[in-house]
């Protein structure tokens, strides 16, 4: 299974790397995060992550594709580029004071999201809904049920802007109050 999605995602990036400005939401809660350790999830090319590396947090920047971590590799040494497949990845408990997770699922890491973030802590998390596809999209509400033990800040469900593949996208912003 690993090389069957690294090879799609391989395949994507080396059609489109993609673009290079950090997502919206990310630079609009920016300021709610302290300095420090952040955590890029499914990092893709490391837009999001080279935005906050020159704001200057030390990223971890995780993706299962060799081309995009390869090419964000060496970029800026205050980005630890980690090539794994998340399915087999294990967030380090109470080490960041921001995740960001943009358009990618694993329900998996809800729990970990939730320890590896320290109070305080900012999470910044989008993704796509479509209550006809269960693994990879959210339900409606779902990602707000979630994280519903942290102090909501900002939550939104609207129709999708940059995908002709999905209708809507859920974004949150919360923090770890614990």
């Amino acid at each position: 299974m690993v090389d069957k999605d690294r090879k799609k995602w391989d395949s994507r990036y080396l059609e489109n790397l993609g673009g290079s400005d950090p997502s919206l939401i990310l630079k609009d809660y920016l300021g709610l995060a302290s300095c420090g350790n952040a955590l890029d999830i499914a990092c893709g090319n490391g837009r999001n992550s080279l935005f906050l590396a020159k704001k200057g947090f030390i990223v971890d920047a995780v993706d299962i594709s060799t081309v995009a971590t390869n090419h964000l590799a060496g970029i800026d040494p205050k980005i630890n580029v980690i090539c794994q497949d998340i399915d087999d990845w294990t967030i380090p408990q109470n080490r960041y004071q921001l995740i960001v997770n943009i358009r990618f699922l694993d329900r998996r890491l809800f729990p970990m999201i939730k320890d590896g973030l320290r109070p305080g802590g900012v999470l910044i998390f989008e993704s796509f809904i479509d209550e006809k596809k269960d693994t990879y999209c959210l339900k409606q509400n779902e990602l707000l049920r979630a994280f519903q033990s942290f102090h909501i800040v900002y939550y939104e469900e609207k129709k999708s802007e940059n995908s002709d593949t999905f209708d809507q996208t859920a974004s949150l912003v919360a923090i770890k109050t614990d």
